[in-house]
């Protein structure tokens, strides 16, 4: 890709996403557009007032929302939102204030070095356009690669610390948020699968009351058995039941430990809230849940595997010499003035962005068939599906599709130039993740808050009459956002030193993220559960990919570069992070995973004072009832007299 390619992208992206930001900006202002620009604050039944008359103001684009996002506190966001929300809110903040650190440093230090060395070859020989700005302008064994290795070592130190830091304050705010939760029947509650069969009762309900007495003489209060509910005339005694307890500290002893020799009989874990419950998932045997997560791992394997046609197909229209010689029609792109720039520049990185788009919704279906027995941890289930996905695929497939095939080949037949080859093979790629980024950042983001579809949507339903519109409330979509914002941060990771004006695009990117997705969580998306935070474990772990893969890579460089000292250096770094990893998992993931005793006792103790632990555990013995048994209420609410929408 050359330098008109790369302008072309940039151009196109950044118009396509100043118009769409433009019109977000005036539908927005719009009473008609409400249920989709305000669906959650509707839902919530929050008064929103708009200005009705026609004015000058109402029709022109504005960028009033975007200081209003920069507003809005952490605390703000916790206290509307939950501590899962202000986790994404702190993954964009987190890449803000790790690569603004490594703009300084590539600005100051690597640019700088890496502009001004002498390549073996002439400045005509050098392709792509990025070349004289990345490590691989560096000669081979220069004594500047140390340079690289020093400021590897401090964005390394830099990431662990931040890292450290994230880690440490989401554990603190989890703990916080576990002492003010207040009326949380899953607290009071454990799920309990694998109850053995009663042949005497012919069923499995008969003991389970009897086995938590006998255990748990002093904390059991009741137990709610789970019935498969498709036939209501004939309903099946299921082997798992929801049992509760008088206490906090009574739940989290029975959740935390193991209750029989055999450990498939009487397994226990912490009961999900009873709004996040997938009641179907409680119809599948304990011992085959095995079973299912293997099929499930099988079919996102496949799917990984086929995507891989895409994505070298990608990478053929990036390379035009390459493409010409697969498709010879296309020298026909050079007689268009610009056309060429436009097909290698924009095009790649807007198809690849188009293919991966339905990922995260197939990751997410397979993820249900996995047995999870609630929406968060089937979320998080398919967030680290869609993020190895576009891990093997986006990022390890393009590079390897896009530019190291084509060394290694021209190396068979110079193979002296294989390590100055494969070098500026690797820095060379970093011209097509640069449009990867400004497209998922900028044309992504932007029909984010825009919501076509949903728009699309709304105008369809006002074609009938009398059809009152309803918000649109979805989920916020854990599976989507995370993964692809964490793997900008591995490419920003692996390209940090090696080709440091990627990094600008990347600041962009998080800077549009954050106040899309403040304005998102604000006003649109619903949160139909809390897990206290622990998405964030998974996070950090894809944050250490990056900084593994990013070591390991310089490594590799160090080496082809002829400089086999740095890379000898590197590998202590190495190690030091990963015992880094491991003290982290000590230290930190226990507490996101288990409800800590001493919580348990202090919100009892809580309660004991307030005279509510009594009110609070039997609120628990009939929240875990299946929907298909609940009496059915014909009552509705009534609606407000008032109008949700006013004008001022």
């Amino acid at each position: 890709m050359n330098a008109e390619s790369l302008v072309a992208s940039a151009a196109i992206n950044i118009g396509l996403a100043l118009i769409v930001l433009s019109l977000f900006s005036i539908l927005k202002k719009q009473p008609s557009t409400a249920p989709v620009y305000y669906a959650r604050r509707l839902a919530k039944e929050d008064r929103i007032h708009f200005d009705r008359g026609f004015t000058l103001a109402r029709f022109l684009p504005s960028i009033a929302w975007i200081p209003r996002s920069f507003r809005v506190s952490e605390e703000e966001i916790l206290e509307s939102s939950g501590l899962d929300a202000l986790v994404v809110i702190r993954l964009f903040k987190f890449g803000i204030k790790f690569f603004l650190v490594c703009l300084l440093i590539g600005t100051v230090i690597l640019l700088p070095v890496n502009y001004g060395s002498q390549h073996d070859h002439s400045r005509s020989d050098i392709t792509y356009s990025m070349d004289c700005f990345s490590i691989s302008n560096i000669s081979q064994g220069s004594d500047r690669l140390w340079v690289h290795f020093s400021c590897l070592c401090l964005i390394s130190v830099y990431g662990l610390y931040l890292l450290y830091k994230e880690y440490s304050e989401m554990l603190v705010k989890r703990i916080q948020h576990l002492s003010n939760v207040k009326n949380r029947p899953d607290q009071f509650t454990v799920l309990v699968r694998g109850i053995p069969f009663c042949n005497e009762h012919k069923s499995h309900g008969c003991c389970v009351g009897r086995f938590f007495s006998k255990h748990f003489p002093y904390t059991y209060q009741a137990n709610q058995m789970v019935h498969d509910g498709k036939d209501l005339e004939a309903l099946v005694e299921l082997p798992a039941a929801f049992v509760s307890f008088k206490s906090r500290c009574g739940a989290a002893l029975a959740a935390q430990s193991q209750q029989h020799a055999k450990p498939l009989l009487w397994t226990t874990e912490q009961a999900p809230e009873p709004r996040e419950v997938l009641w179907n998932n409680l119809a599948i045997p304990h011992g085959l849940l095995l079973l299912h997560r293997i099929g499930v791992f099988l079919a996102a394997t496949v799917i990984t595997i086929f995507f891989a046609i895409p994505v070298t197909a990608v990478q053929g229209i990036a390379k035009f010499e390459k493409l010409k010689k697969w498709f010879p029609p296309a020298m026909a792109l050079q007689l268009i003035p610009g056309l060429r720039s436009i097909v290698t520049g924009y095009l790649p990185s807007m198809i690849l962005n188009l293919f991966i788009y339905v990922v995260p919704f197939v990751m997410l279906f397979l993820a249900k068939g996995g047995g999870y027995v609630s929406k968060s941890k089937k979320d998080i289930k398919a967030c680290s599906m869609v993020f190895y996905f576009l891990l093997g695929n986006v990022f390890f497939l393009s590079l390897l599709s896009g530019s190291l095939l084509d060394e290694i080949g021209e190396s068979f037949s110079h193979p002296k130039d294989f390590p100055s080859r494969l070098a500026s093979a690797v820095s060379s790629q970093a011209d097509f993740f640069i449009t990867y980024i400004l497209t998922d950042g900028l044309s992504g983001f932007s029909l984010e808050i825009l919501q076509p579809g949903m728009i699309i949507w709304l105008v369809m339903r006002s074609l009938f009459r009398g059809r009152k519109k309803q918000p649109y409330l979805y989920p916020l979509p854990y599976y989507r956002v995370i993964p692809f914002v964490s793997l900008s941060i591995l490419i920003g990771m692996v390209y940090a030193v090696v080709a440091p004006l990627l990094i600008p695009f990347l600041i962009v990117y998080y800077l549009l993220g954050y106040v899309v997705y403040i304005n998102q969580i604000q006003d649109v998306y619903d949160i139909v559960y809390e897990t206290g935070g622990q998405f964030w474990p998974y996070v950090h772990h894809y944050i250490f990919i990056s900084i593994i893969l990013m070591q390991i890579t310089m490594i590799g460089l160090f080496g082809l570069k002829s400089k086999p000292a740095a890379s000898i250096a590197t590998v202590p770094l190495l190690l030091l992070t990963l015992l880094f990893y491991e003290y982290c998992n000590i230290r930190f993931l226990p507490s996101f995973f288990l409800f800590p005793i001493q919580n348990a006792v202090e919100n009892d103790e809580r309660d004991e004072k307030d005279g509510l632990m009594e009110v609070n555990s039997e609120t628990a013995i009939h929240s875990y009832r299946s929907p298909r048994l609940r009496p059915l209420n014909f009552s509705q609410e009534s609606l407000s007299a008032q109008p949700l929408v006013s004008s001022t």
